[in-house]
């Protein structure tokens, strides 16, 4: 009995452990060559875990530049119970943006379906995955899993990237994707394994927008802590890390593991949130094609 009890309990945990939502955001996505002969491409799944038919919003949030203009959008129905995969989705017959980086925005169309607040009937799955295909034969690549928009890093809270190397062997680049309408100015700290703070530094993130940069402190296995140091009340953002093989090209993607712990030693102060972030104007993708 004991055992049966413990084996639901992990169920249970685990159940808890990634809740569906309707609105995600993909924090990276590339068509683009790299660093030492990489070149790489990011792939996007929807899943329709209804018997019925969602209306989709999917945006494009192009690195580097203030989005509140508006971003390339295409709007489409996921099929009841569909699995639709969207190869290399900023490739020729996506969103067409060689040469680009940014982040993806997907969510239930709430123009076209209401969704109730607490009501699961709006979700579905979001996942992806980024890859090169060079220098060596192959593919390397990395997991991307959609992350709801309400997970992001806030006001109130740190956000940890762990295992972080930029040495000889391995180089890291940092990210931040934006759900604010304004501009964020972001601060992270360099730790060592043992603790000490290497280096503080911070930068400012555009309205809805997605910066990469690549570290510039010598690390070996240490961490990255994020947090917000001003910006809109509501800012919402979603910081991570890919540590990439120099050799291989063979990149891992880095979550953010969220906490309250330690917010006061950055001067940090709770703030009100926005239960619904606000999504950029919408452009159109002539592009983008539906594979089916």
């Amino acid at each position: 009995m004991k055992r049966f009890l413990i084996v639901l309990a992990l169920v249970a945990s685990a159940a808890q452990g990634r809740e569906l939502s309707s609105m995600y955001v993909v924090p990276a996505a590339a068509n683009t060559p790299g660093k030492n002969g990489t070149d790489w491409h990011t792939d996007l799944t929807l899943v329709n875990p209804h018997g019925f038919s969602l209306p989709i919003v999917l945006q494009f949030l192009p690195s580097g530049r203030d989005n509140r203009v508006g971003v390339p959008t295409v709007t489409f129905d996921l099929l009841a119970y569909e699995s639709l995969n969207l190869w290399d989705v900023l490739g020729p017959n996506g969103f067409d943006a060689r040469g680009s980086t940014g982040a993806l925005l997907v969510a239930t169309d709430t123009d076209k379906i209401a969704c109730p607040t607490n009501s699961a009937q709006c979700d579905f799955v979001v996942f992806s995955r980024t890859y090169t295909i060079g220098p060596l034969p192959g593919e390397f690549g990395q997991a991307l899993p959609g992350s709801p928009a309400g997970w992001g890093m806030d006001s109130t809270v740190l956000a940890y990237l762990p295992q972080l190397s930029n040495d000889a062997d391995f180089r890291t680049n940092l990210g931040v994707a934006s759900l604010a309408d304004d501009f964020v100015e972001v601060g992270y700290d360099v730790q060592a394994p043992d603790g000490q703070i290497l280096a503080r530094e911070s930068t400012w993130i555009a309205p809805f927008g997605h910066a990469q940069w690549g570290l510039n402190t010598t690390i070996t296995g240490g961490s990255v802590v994020f947090y917000i140091k001003s910006g809109p009340q509501d800012a919402m953002l979603f910081p991570y890390a890919s540590v990439v093989n120099q050799r291989t090209g063979d990149p891992v993607y880095v979550e953010a593991h969220m906490t309250v712990v330690g917010v006061s030693a950055q001067g940090l102060s709770a703030r009100a949130l926005s239960k619904s972030p606000a999504l950029p104007p919408r452009l159109p993708a002539p592009s983008f094609r539906l594979p089916r």
